[in-house]
């Protein structure tokens, strides 16, 4: 069921840290960045909610390195994997500058497929 339209949908989002999202040396909040990956995964998703449920599952995260106030980020996102019992979805979280080793977080987030959940009930 994989091919190649359904690894190639891209979708980005850029967000600046700000004083609600720090801790006490002004690192982005962990908790605070799962929650953004969360909720972009989540919206990005909507396209797709007539095939999948719109619960993410965690399946992988890489936290890098810390980002700082005042940081801006941007998440990508893409479609990785789609087969008979589910969909991920990768999501990429960097610095929003020309540097190379700009990433921040990676995250492997993945949706059930209605279909498949209908007929194991």
């Amino acid at each position: 069921m994989k091919t190649p339209e359904n690894t190639t949908t891209n979708h980005s989002n850029i967000f600046t840290i700000t004083l609600n999202d720090i801790n006490t040396s002004n690192a982005l909040l962990p908790a605070v960045l799962y929650s953004k990956m969360e909720t972009f995964v989540k919206e990005k998703i909507t396209e797709h909610i007539d095939i999948v449920y719109p619960i993410p599952q965690l399946l992988k995260l890489q936290i890098l390195k810390n980002a700082y106030l005042e940081d801006e980020l941007i998440l990508n996102s893409k479609i990785t994997q789609l087969n008979d019992f589910e969909l991920h979805v990768s999501v990429i979280v960097s610095l929003n500058n020309n540097s190379k080793n700009n990433v921040i977080c990676k995250a492997i987030f993945k949706f059930p497929l209605k279909k498949h959940i209908s007929k194991a009930s």
